[in-house]
């Protein structure tokens, strides 16, 4: 056999192993293509069915990609991750009560039990099981509240009078799901639509997407790879040889910003309401405006003030002299985020929430003149 004819053989063989290759990468995909959808159903009956599935078991891997840039603000990088970067999640959930969620990373595995009789993490990185104790005032979101069926029930209980119409179904991890869209009806709100897909049956959210006004790409977008709608057994997690065990009080907003400004707040900010006063049981945190149009007021100590505004300032923050103060406001699209210094009563207040920043900025001048006006 002629050295080119030998040449020529390898080539085919090779080409043979590449065809061969590319059809099976293609098969998931077009699986996936031919895959059923879900079919047209009723917005208003899905939205019903999405907000009372909190019984509904499941179990599966989950993937939430956000791309909201954040700055590293003081002692929140795990919260700022959440909406900033990839994040795969395996979920076990039997129950409100009872439930496991695994945190999957380069960097190692942080898992969650919530069980009847409280809750725990385990850090694989550090091979420690941790107990928690108590329940936080004022909890600071986790990996969990990303799952699609939790952001789901969050979003629609809270936008309950917004209008909602019907998107085309599409199959995501096997479930033939039916679709709505949420457009929020305040202009104050800085979100553009929120669309979640269910499974018409259960009203098990599958995948959630969230875009801001103005915007065409989801700025968040959370989604099912693998599901199973059955009852999994979740049971408390055993230390095994060799790793720690600590027994710690639950985290909460506090532990992340220090003592909480105990500073009344008043019942109107911005000609918006207080939603949640004394937010978790704190006072000098409260939740004011309605639906996807809300924002949180938290009064701070004078150094977190100033740590906030140093890390807002390197993230293009831009600062304001105000009556009795200043004002640094930062737009990451479609959360405004403010530092409210005053300058008479060396107090701070950190302000975020999904509205336009003219509105954190009424609500700066109205808290930078709050002792002086007698409120």
């Amino acid at each position: 056999m002629t050295p080119s004819v030998v040449r020529h053989a390898k080539r085919r063989r090779w080409a043979v192993v590449a065809a061969v290759a590319a059809v099976l990468v293609s098969v998931p995909s077009v699986v996936a293509a031919l895959a059923p959808a879900g079919a047209p159903a009723d917005p208003g009956r899905l939205r019903e069915l999405v907000l009372q599935s909190a019984t509904r078991p499941y179990q599966g891997y989950a993937e939430s990609a956000g791309s909201l840039a954040l700055p590293e603000l003081p002692n929140l990088a795990p919260v700022t991750a959440l909406f900033s970067k990839r994040t795969p999640m395996r979920a076990w959930y039997a129950g409100p009560d009872r439930y496991r969620v695994d945190i999957l990373g380069t960097a190692g595995e942080h898992d969650v039990y919530r069980l009847p009789d409280g809750e725990y993490t385990w850090d694989y990185g550090d091979n420690t099981l941790t107990e928690l104790i108590g329940d936080p005032d004022v909890r600071l979101p986790r990996a969990g509240d990303l799952l699609p069926p939790e952001l789901a029930r969050r979003i629609l209980r809270a936008a309950k009078g917004d209008p909602v119409s019907a998107l085309p179904g599409r199959n995501v991890a096997g479930v033939a799901a039916s679709g709505l869209r949420l457009v929020p009806a305040d202009p104050a709100t800085t979100i553009g639509r929120v669309d979640v897909w269910a499974d018409p049956a259960t009203g098990v959210a599958v995948r959630v997407e969230v875009t801001a006004r103005g915007q065409q790409a989801p700025i968040l977008v959370t989604e099912f790879q693998q599901l199973e709608q059955a009852t999994p057994v979740v049971e408390a997690p055993r230390p095994v040889l060799g790793s720690g065990f600590t027994v710690a009080s639950a985290p909460d907003v506090s532990n992340a910003l220090g003592a909480l400004g105990q500073v009344p707040l008043p019942a109107t900010l911005a000609g918006r309401p207080v939603a949640s006063s004394k937010l978790g049981g704190v006072e000098g945190a409260a939740l004011y405006g309605t639906g996807l149009a809300a924002f949180a007021v938290i009064a701070v100590p004078r150094a977190v003030g100033n740590a906030a505004s140093e890390a807002a300032g390197k993230a293009g923050a831009v600062q304001t002299r105000l009556p009795a103060g200043t004002v640094v406001q930062l737009s990451i699209t479609p959360l405004s985020l403010a530092i409210v210094r005053s300058s008479v009563f060396r107090r701070s207040y950190l302000l975020a929430g999904t509205v336009t920043p003219d509105v954190l900025k009424t609500v700066a001048e109205e808290l930078s003149t709050l002792r002086r006006s007698g409120r």
